[in-house]
């Protein structure tokens, strides 16, 4: 399936469009300008009447009063989701990759169509700093996916600041939400909720839904087939719960990442010696070896790797690109569809029951 190719065509024929668009500019008739700028009264007209706007969250219900202007995000994609919505916040979090302006290559395109160049800020490991965050001026606070849980004392604080947005209390069926494991659909939801852009959210996720489709369409075999995330933390395989998003990838593609009867935790820590009682049946496993070195080679090194599954049909997929591994974490719409693109070809030799076949690492642009 070529859905790279596909994209890239896509992609391609945007910017033509998009560059055509600006040379006519320049001769646009007064008709279609004052069309244009109709348009553009009725759009913010609809934005206005959108508000003010309650949502539900996990710390509490939240009204914001008006189109909010100057956003500061406290996590490390909030401000990606806010891209695709056209939102351009004020302040973010340092990329724990180095990236400028906090955000990875993936969704570059759609910070610059949203008009944002936001400062950067340390956010600080086990509390916020509230005069840091106060002195941005802010008239919306978001930490949907925080770097740390928030407690009711932080809260409180920014709360003075600000409205400040927490994951919503429920996910789309009214389960209670897990920290650092909401759908993509209810956090985009809840973000464009509060920012007056819901019609926008709308077409986004038709459209991740639509290429999530596609390819379990094209792969109809991989329905049922078993699958985790996993990597190597201080002498320790460990896979993710099937709660985090990387896992939600996986089953929106229609595998099976349930299988493990693991832990309310995020992740889960495993034994040298239960390596096998524990991932042995799986069909495939998503290594993330990118940016922890040697980590590859200390898992293949483990007395019971060669008695897994994965090992014996070929199932041991290494993702190898730091690049990949943010977008692949960071989970936004601009991530959603690199990591497609990326991982798709991978997970077809991978899941071909085949173990000689050969298994070509994605390689970024950038790398």
């Amino acid at each position: 399936m070529k859905t790279t190719t596909r994209r890239l065509a896509a992609a391609a024929m945007a910017a033509s469009a998009a560059a055509l668009m600006a040379a006519c500019s320049s001769t646009e008739s007064p008709e279609a300008s004052s069309t244009a700028s109709a348009d553009a009264s009725a759009s913010a007209d609809a934005v206005a009447d959108a508000f003010p706007v309650t949502v539900d969250t996990v710390m509490g219900e939240v009204t914001v009063e008006s189109e909010p202007q100057r956003v500061v995000t406290l996590g490390s994609h909030e401000h990606e989701y806010l891209y695709a919505l056209g939102v351009a916040p004020v302040a973010v979090p340092v990329s724990w990759q180095g990236y400028d302006y906090g955000t990875g290559p993936w969704a570059i395109a759609d910070m610059e169509a949203a008009g944002a160049e936001p400062e950067t800020f340390e956010p600080g490991s086990t509390t916020y700093d509230a005069e840091l965050i106060a002195s941005y001026e802010p008239d919306l606070i978001i930490a949907t996916y925080p770097n740390h849980t928030m407690t009711q004392e932080e809260y409180d604080l920014l709360s003075q600041i600000a409205p400040v947005i927490t994951r919503p209390a429920t996910d789309s069926e009214g389960n209670e939400t897990v920290e650092w494991g909401v759908t993509l659909a209810d956090e985009l939801t809840e973000l464009a909720a509060v920012t007056g852009t819901s019609d926008k959210a709308e077409t986004i996720l038709a459209d991740i839904d639509a290429a999530y489709a596609e390819v379990r369409d094209a792969h109809p075999e991989w329905e049922g087939l078993t699958s985790q995330v996993g990597g190597y933390y201080e002498g320790q395989a460990f896979v993710y719960a099937a709660s985090d998003t990387r896992n939600q990838f996986l089953a929106n593609l229609g595998l099976d990442v349930a299988s493990i009867d693991g832990t309310s935790d995020a992740w889960m820590q495993i034994s040298a010696e239960q390596l096998d009682t524990v991932l042995g049946d799986l069909d495939s496993i998503v290594w993330q070896v990118a940016t922890t070195e040697g980590s590859q080679e200390a898992l293949e090194a483990l007395p019971l790797f060669d008695s897994l599954n994965t090992t014996a049909v070929g199932g041991n997929l290494w993702q190898t690109d730091s690049i990949l591994e943010g977008a692949f974490f960071a989970n936004s719409p601009s991530s959603v569809m690199y990591s497609l693109d990326a991982f798709v070809p991978m997970l077809e030799e991978a899941l071909d029951g085949d173990p000689a076949t050969e298994i070509e690492p994605f390689v970024s642009d950038a790398a």
